[in-house]
């Protein structure tokens, strides 16, 4: 096959081969014209290049792709002819393929739900177009990776699409050869191997592509494609609940409907199934709304009658109140009277469990709520549970009392109030009945301030860069330092190899004596056939006349044959010929054996593809070996950052591509690399650099809190020469502090002040956040001296 790497075709330039199939490759190219973006590249290569059918084929998957646009369908970039080599171009999704991501990671069920759901769309975008896609696999789904959601799926290889045509489900197919068949046996519909195709076929193909999301397996496989031809159109359809017991059993019967062996008793349309597989993922499809006059079935009755306690979820909130369910008795529907109304009683919960105990509700509270779904209403009922009575008991109190003790407390209650009124008028009128810096006798001369500090939350994100040339941490130049990491390893195994070469087999070759006793001259025509003793049979290879007898001596002449048959068994013995021949007087005979007899042969050779798959299925092995070596290597508190750099280095084969052999022995070389840093060291330059801002945000006064946290890296890339970026984010609360110097320069100004005055004057000051003052009892300014006026720092409220 010809390479294409490192050459451009039209607009693009080659970079390297993605995969091989039977008729063309996919490589991936650089788009010249649009900044050198990266774009997937299909071409057809070697004699299917010039063959007539597949270059229209190959335009008709363009046109195809081009009329199909939907999100889900891989879309046309271009389609062209360089060098007379045909191409589609379209973007490079560089997930990989469905098969590639089951074979290292088996999705949960959400995934499966996103992605099936998307293929479902794309396909039934094709089915609306009256397009029949017949490929439908695995391989020929794109994902691209997205970080925290599912994957982005896109269908594509659309070069066996086939239009529908009227009738096409009643066409009585003939079998035809396995190699003729369009599709792949392994998602191949029993009628498919009989030429029929229509849109059912994709429903079945979209079957297996389930199972297989669910299981990480193909429900029918075998070495032998002919035999699964046969799984597909005889054997029982797996279960994928017997693969793995977590998947629901709805999602059973939707995979096997879907699989059906007769297409008539699959989902009929792409919206059936999607139906069919959102209720199996929801759960069971909810029943309608039951009115009087219709009687319900034995479902819907178990579904919103017949739960048990344990089987509602204690979170359903009560909805509006509804009717209780109707019952049937004597052929009329009666509603049972309603019990009294009872106490709500709430359960104790149960030791050993983390979520509360549902509430129970008395008969008469008992409601039938519905969580919505998007296709259905699932009722709920909301948990009974047993009444239990609270007693409480009031103390008896003693209505008598001495008289006196009465007298005392309303004399007491008098003075009071009294007080109280002068001291309001005192406050409201502005007229003191004492003067203003003498408090009550008895009372403290002390007058409390509380101060709460500004307090300030910060948080920022730092980038570091490592790298191997830093010897220690540089805070202006944010780098810190770090090491490169470097193992190798190799690997190797025999294959058998794959390659065919087919050699044709030779006729064997030689003379034969003819003797002539007759005195006529005989004539003799290469289509002339003799028969050896051993039964083999040989033919002249030219025209010729045997000479006539001469002076009584016969004839004679020589003349070269082959053997009719090709191979060895031509190779016959000398005289293995020998008789008359045409006429009496005309004898045969080979005086030497004939040669050079060969039987057809078939070779096995070394073939690329051999080499190709083996070196990838080695070098995957080998990655997890060097991920090992490469862990061994870190010293105490270290971490790798960014993405380990994996490369094959060596290659070596006991014979050449191309050369002829049964078996291959291939060892490959592969080279892990990888950069290591302490993470203290990164944690350590984030707490520094965020006090640094600290100092420059808020000023001189303000002190750190606590300890600052540092979080990550969050993420972390890979540059050239072990140069790594860290993104780390880190947290702290700084607060304001005073000293005893600054305390004693606030009482001075406020000293005799009043208490609004002296807030006021405070509240401006650098690093007050709130100010509360509690004068002496009985006065409404703060003392003179300074001695009497204490200030307290009161924490901060996120302290």
């Amino acid at each position: 096959m010809l390479s294409l790497e490192g050459k451009q075709l039209g607009n693009y330039d080659i970079i390297r081969r993605i995969r091989v199939g039977g008729m063309g490759a996919v490589y991936e190219g650089r788009q010249r014209t649009a900044f050198d973006r990266r774009v997937a590249i299909k071409v057809i290569l070697g004699d299917y290049a010039a063959d007539p059918d597949m270059r229209r084929r190959f335009a008709r998957e363009a046109r195809t792709v081009a009329r199909l646009q939907h999100p889900h369908i891989l879309p046309l970039i271009e389609f062209g002819d360089a060098q007379g080599i045909l191409y589609l171009v379209m973007p490079f999704i560089e997930g990989g393929t469905l098969t590639s991501y089951l074979r290292h990671h088996l999705p949960d069920l959400g995934e499966v739900s996103t992605i099936y759901q998307q293929l479902l769309d794309a396909v039934e975008c094709a089915h609306d177009h009256n397009l029949i896609h017949r490929d439908i696999k695995s391989s020929n789904v794109l994902l691209e990776l997205r970080r925290n959601m599912p994957p982005y799926a896109y269908l594509a290889d659309f070069g066996l699409v086939r239009a529908m045509r009227p009738g096409d489900a009643s066409q009585v197919g003939k079998p035809i050869p396995l190699e003729q068949v369009p599709g792949t046996p392994h998602y191949m519909a029993p009628e498919q191997t009989m030429g029929i195709v229509t849109h059912l076929t994709d429903i079945y193909a979209l079957g297996v592509l389930l199972f297989q999301m669910l299981t990480g397996n193909l429900p029918y496989n075998d070495p032998d494609e002919v035999r699964v031809i046969e799984m597909q159109m005889h054997d029982p359809i797996p279960s994928p609940c017997e693969h793995d017991a977590s998947i629901p059993a709805e999602l059973d019967t939707v995979v096997k409907t879907a699989m059906a062996k007769q297409p008539e008793d699959r989902y009929p349309t792409i919206a059936a199934l999607r139906e069919a597989f959102l209720a199996a993922v929801q759960g069971q499809p909810l029943p309608q709304p039951i009115t009087e006059d219709v009687k319900p079935t034995r479902a819907a009755l178990r579904s919103t009658i017949q739960l048990e306690p344990e089987e509602m979820p204690p979170y359903a909130a009560p909805a509006a109140p509804v009717e209780p369910r109707p019952h049937k008795q004597g052929g009329h529907l009666r509603r049972p009277p309603a019990d009294p109304p009872q106490p709500i009683i709430m359960h104790q919960r149960h030791r050993g469990t983390d979520s509360p105990a549902p509430v129970a509700v008395s008969r008469a509270e008992e409601r039938i709520t519905g969580e919505r779904t998007d296709r259905t209403e699932r009722p709920y009922v909301t948990e009974r549970g047993r009444q239990r009575v609270r007693i409480t008991e009031e103390p008896v109190r003693s209505t008598h009392a001495p008289r006196q003790r009465r007298r005392f407390l309303l004399l007491l209650a008098a003075v009071a109030v009294l007080l109280l009124v002068m001291l309001l008028i005192s406050r409201v009128l502005g007229a003191s009945i004492i003067p203003a810096n003498i408090p009550l006798i008895g009372a403290p001369t002390t007058a409390t301030i509380r101060i709460t500090p500004k307090s300030s939350d910060l948080e920022n994100a730092f980038l570091l860069t490592a790298s191997p040339q830093v010897k220690g941490t540089d805070l202006n130049a944010r780098t810190i330092p770090d090491r490169v990491l470097t193992t190798s390893d190799s690997s190797e195994t025999i294959i058998t190899t794959t390659g065919i070469n087919k050699t044709q087999g030779q006729q064997a070759r030689g003379n034969v004596l003819f003797v002539n006793t007759s005195p006529n001259p005989i004539p003799v025509a290469k289509t002339l056939i003799l028969n050896a003793g051993n039964g083999v049979q040989v033919q002249l290879t030219q025209d010729a006349v045997v000479p006539p007898k001469k002076a009584n001596q016969p004839g004679r002449l020589l003349l070269p044959a082959v053997a009719v048959q090709t191979g060895q068994a031509g190779n016959i013995a000398a005289n293995a010929i020998s008789g008359t021949c045409c006429q009496p007087t005309l004898y045969t005979s080979n005086p030497a054996p004939f040669t050079g007899g060969v039987d057809d042969t078939t070779t096995h050779f070394f073939s690329q593809a051999d080499l190709d798959g083996t070196k990838g299925t080695l070098f995957a092995k080998l990655q997890q070996q060097l991920k090992s070596d490469l862990q061994k290597q870190l010293k105490p508190g270290e971490v790798m950052g960014g993405a380990t750099d994996y490369k094959i280095v060596d290659v070596t084969t006991n014979v050449p591509v191309n050369a002829t052999a049964d078996k291959v022995q291939i060892t490959i070389k592969a080279q892990g690399q990888a950069a290591a840093y302490q993470k203290s060291t990164a944690q350590d330059a984030a707490l520094s650099l965020l006090n640094n801002y600290a100092q420059k945000k808020l000023g001189k006064g303000y002190q750190l809190q606590g300890q600052v946290t540092v979080s990550g890296p969050d993420s972390t890339e890979a540059g050239k020469g072990g140069v790594i970026y860290l993104t780390l984010k880190a947290r702290g609360t700084w607060t304001y502090t005073f000293n005893d110097d600054q305390i004693q320069k606030l009482r001075q100004p406020i000293k005799g002040a009043t208490a609004s005055v002296a807030k006021t004057y405070l509240a401006t000051q650098p690093g007050v956040e709130s100010v509360d003052i509690q004068l002496p009892f009985g006065t409404d300014h703060l003392p003179t001296n300074t001695d009497d006026i204490d200030i307290l720092l009161a924490p901060h409220n996120g302290s």
